[in-house]
């Protein structure tokens, strides 16, 4: 099918300026033009956008897609998640986990995430998923999967959406389980989590150590496949680094013998300011988790964010993703994270949008095929009708969504008021802060002036 998108504004991707009254030609899954005052569409189906404004689809980098984002117990553990968990390891169970996360896979591609990476799922429920995706059977976004994850025992999400091991040879025969199960990437759990924390302030224990996060990096590296680790402190910063973990996700503060390892590596940071945001800024009350983790919470914000800013101040590639299924990180609000990038990383919208395409792009791997608007790249597109560099929030309700060339017009996502409501407010309640902090400093300069 050729196809032709007309009176164009594109934001490629690359954080630049917007360029406009452009027309991209579209073969297949492919495009395969952009031409500035084209009037030749001869042979192409006519796709007129109005004006309106088209970017590569969003990437998000981290996601779990078994869950809504709905605060609940369960997430806390207890005798109601060991439930859960012995229903999905049934035959029916393993159903239930795959209309969950092709429903979920549905919600992303909704509301505009046209590639994301699933970094821990039950029962290879993602790895089934990506598989009727690409088979043609479903419609839904370019899916990387990781299967369950790998972890010690007692480790972040042992038991759960993770597997565990705990001599060298037992954690490699995980890896090739994995593989035999044909995921995409590996993923670990280095340190605990604020769901799984003892101690005020220490949200990301240490569980893995070198020998055996190595022994993971090298058999995964053995058969081609990249290494992803949860890791929430400084000291699981350090034996990812040790081990060559290739993308450490959530990340914490870095010094400077971890920015020049980093380097060495190669390795990536993957910041996911949502569901931190929203379990520091809200009462246990609203969340269903205790004070112990809401309180952890702030710590691993905090922590990312200057992780995240000392990243990209000495050229380490940061990518980005909502950790979806958290609560609050719901399936359809990926555009909330450039946000929050932007915000909180002190980056303009354009540079934040690039992290959320180009940059997870690279953290991917998949740079030569999507991430920009570009000729000889996939089709991967969404269309705002307004401008998202003047309006974020533009991206809540999208025009049209294209994906490998098919189109979605007039996308709907399955949306919660209630979280909704939560997350706005606190949203409102941080621009408050903001603002006062701002007018205190202004008052502040006129008094010295």
């Amino acid at each position: 099918m050729k196809k032709v998108f007309i009176n164009c504004n594109i934001i490629d991707g690359k954080g630049g300026d917007i360029r406009p009254n452009l027309s991209i030609f579209v073969i297949d899954s492919k495009i395969v033009n952009i031409v500035e005052n084209c009037k030749d569409f001869k042979g192409y189906k006519i796709i007129d956008l109005h004006n309106k404004y088209i970017m590569p689809g969003l990437i998000n980098a981290h996601v779990h897609l078994f869950g809504t984002g709905m605060p609940s117990k369960i997430v806390g553990g207890g005798s109601l998640q060991d439930k859960v968990i012995k229903f999905i390891n049934t035959k029916i169970g393993h159903k239930v986990a795959d209309k969950l996360v092709e429903s979920s896979a549905k919600q992303q591609l909704n509301s505009g995430v046209t590639t994301l990476r699933s970094m821990g799922d039950f029962v290879y429920s993602d790895v089934r998923v990506r598989d009727a995706i690409n088979r043609g059977d479903l419609v839904g976004p370019r899916l990387i999967v990781s299967g369950p994850a790998i972890t010690v025992t007692g480790g972040h999400g042992d038991g759960t959406m993770a597997m565990s091991a705990d001599t060298e040879e037992d954690l490699r025969k995980l890896v090739r389980q994995n593989v035999d199960n044909k995921v995409d990437i590996i993923k670990i759990c280095v340190t605990g989590g604020v769901m799984d924390a003892k101690k005020k302030g220490e949200p990301g224990e240490l569980r893995m150590n070198v020998a055996q996060t190595t022994a993971v990096c090298e058999e995964a590296h053995k058969y081609g496949l990249k290494v992803a680790s949860h890791t929430e402190s400084e000291e699981g910063v350090n034996v990812c680094i040790q081990s060559k973990v290739d993308t450490i996700e959530h990340s914490s503060i870095l010094d400077y013998d971890m920015i020049k390892g980093l380097k060495a590596n190669k390795s990536a940071i993957i910041c996911t300011l949502t569901p931190a945001l929203m379990l520091a800024s809200l009462s246990s009350e609203v969340t269903k988790l205790s004070p112990l983790c809401v309180y952890n919470s702030e710590v691993v914000f905090e922590n990312m964010i200057k992780g995240a800013k000392a990243a990209l101040n000495n050229g380490i590639l940061v990518g980005a993703g909502t950790d979806a299924s958290c609560p609050f990180a719901t399936q359809y609000n990926t555009w909330r994270e450039i946000k929050y990038i932007s915000k909180y990383l002190n980056i303009s919208i354009p540079k934040a949008i690039s992290i959320m395409t180009l940059e997870n792009a690279k953290v991917l791997g998949l740079d030569e095929k999507i991430g920009t608007i570009e000729r000889g790249k996939e089709a991967d597109m969404i269309v705002a009708n307004e401008n998202p560099y003047e309006n974020i929030d533009t991206l809540a309700n999208l025009f049209m969504v294209v994906v490998g060339g098919k189109i979605i017009r007039k996308p709907k996502a399955k949306k919660s008021k209630s979280l909704d409501h939560n997350i706005e407010e606190v949203e409102k309640i941080i621009d408050k802060k903001v603002k006062e902090l701002q007018e205190k400093a202004e008052e502040l300069e006129e008094k010295v002036n």
